[in-house]
């Protein structure tokens, strides 16, 4: 199964402006690419964070027949959201869930964080690709990529060009 690491971030690193969660900040050539892209996917795991800031949009967006995984320590919290093979809570390990996943047949998974959930993925080298929207914002604080002590290089290969001002760029991770 290939694990892509999808994100918007700020020229310095953030995925989140300040202590505002979600991607409010993004522009209008990200918003058109990133539902688009998504379609490629067969699973869309985040974390239970993204999932508060984003849940409307994750429900009604046009990658809401994609089955969504969201990771939290307390999946009971979200049973009223949960639909049996499209949108599941769950408390497993990266790698116990990616696992399972490759073993029910998923062979695209878009990873959607937040930085604890990338860092977790990260750290145990579960990530074969990052693909990055870079938007020409600087924030001075916010929310990182990824959490945790890491210490992975990855090969650039492809920038993309989705507005005047805000670059793809896709990474592959070197094993």
């Amino acid at each position: 199964m290939r694990v892509v690491l999808i994100a918007a971030q700020s020229l310095d690193g953030f995925l989140a402006k300040h202590d505002k969660p979600g991607t409010d900040f993004t522009s209008d050539a990200d918003r058109a690419w990133f539902p688009a892209c998504l379609r490629s996917f067969d699973a869309c795991v985040m974390g239970s964070a993204t999932w508060r800031a984003a849940r409307g949009e994750i429900l009604a967006a046009p990658y809401s027949d994609r089955r969504r995984v969201v990771m939290t320590r307390d999946p009971a919290a979200f049973a009223g959201d949960a639909q049996p093979g499209r949108i599941e809570f769950t408390a497993e390990t990266a790698p116990t869930l990616v696992a399972r996943l490759r073993m029910e047949g998923i062979e695209q998974c878009a990873l959607l964080g937040g930085g604890v959930i990338n860092g977790l993925f990260l750290s145990a080298g579960l990530v074969d690709e990052l693909w990055l929207t870079v938007e020409p914002l600087v924030f001075g604080k916010g929310r990182p990529l990824a959490e945790g002590r890491l210490d992975v290089a990855m090969t650039l290969t492809e920038v993309t060009r989705l507005g005047r001002d805000t670059l793809l760029l896709k990474y592959t991770v070197k094993r």
